[in-house]
Parts: structure tokens; C-alpha cells; sequence
């Protein structure tokens, strides 16, 4: 797993090599400001990789210090998971489209508004 997390740009980069759900994704995340809000100021960077750099990076001065475990990551990992199940519920929303048949045995794209009856509102 791969962890990259720039407050600054309040974005959660995510990439993992699961075989059976491989995926590499950004996030950004910038209606939640109480979740940023709970974030150091001084960090300018958060690095996990699995394999590699485990470390926090300081703006000022320059420092980074070591991660030991990824639990400490964790509020990351489970918010970036939260945005992307909205994210996979918009998609499947967007795709689920049908058509309508009209009494002469037309068809016709549902409107907006007969999707959102239907559906209810887009996650």
C-alpha cells in the first residue's frame, strides 16, 4: 500500500496492489473541514509506502519523522475509503439509466427528475 496525504491540498492519494481489487486513486476532499481541521499545521506531507518511506514531513524547518506502524494513519485510510464508496455509489448512479416506452411503443430517456424519484437523490 501506498499513502500519500497533502493537507494543503486537503488530498488522500491511495494506491494498492490487492490482485483482486488493484486501484490507484486521488481524492480531494474539500467539504469536510473538520476533518482538516484536525490536522497538524506544520505537516506538508504524510508518506507510507508499505515498502519504502515511512514518514511524516515538516513544512518548518524541514524535518521528516518516522512512521512505525500504519495505525497511526489509519483516520487517512478510513476517510479516503468513506470518499471513495460515495464516489463508487455516484458512478453507479450515473450508469443506471433506463428507458421509457411510451404508449405508441416509443421509447425515451427518463428525464432528471424521473431518475431522482426513482433512485432518490445522487450520493
Amino acid at each position: 500500500m501506498h499513502l500519500t496525504v497533502i493537507p494543503s491540498d486537503k488530498q488522500i492519494y491511495l494506491e494498492t496492489s490487492d490482485t483482486q481489487y488493484p486501484m490507484r486513486r486521488c481524492h480531494t476532499i474539500d467539504n469536510d473541514s473538520e476533518f482538516w481541521n484536525n490536522v497538524d499545521p506544520r505537516i506538508h506531507a504524510i508518506q507510507y509506502h508499505s515498502d519504502g518511506d515511512k514518514h511524516i514531513e515538516y513544512k518548518n524547518p524541514q524535518e521528516n519523522v518516522s512512521i512505525t506502524d500504519i495505525t497511526t494513519l489509519q483516520k487517512y485510510v478510513d476517510r479516503f475509503n468513506l470518499t471513495e464508496q460515495t464516489y463508487q455509489a455516484q458512478i453507479s448512479w450515473d450508469k443506471n439509466n433506463v428507458q421509457i416506452t411510451l404508449a405508441d411503443g416509443s421509447k425515451r430517456a427518463e428525464t432528471s427528475e424521473e431518475k431522482i424519484t426513482r433512485l432518490g437523490p445522487r450520493p
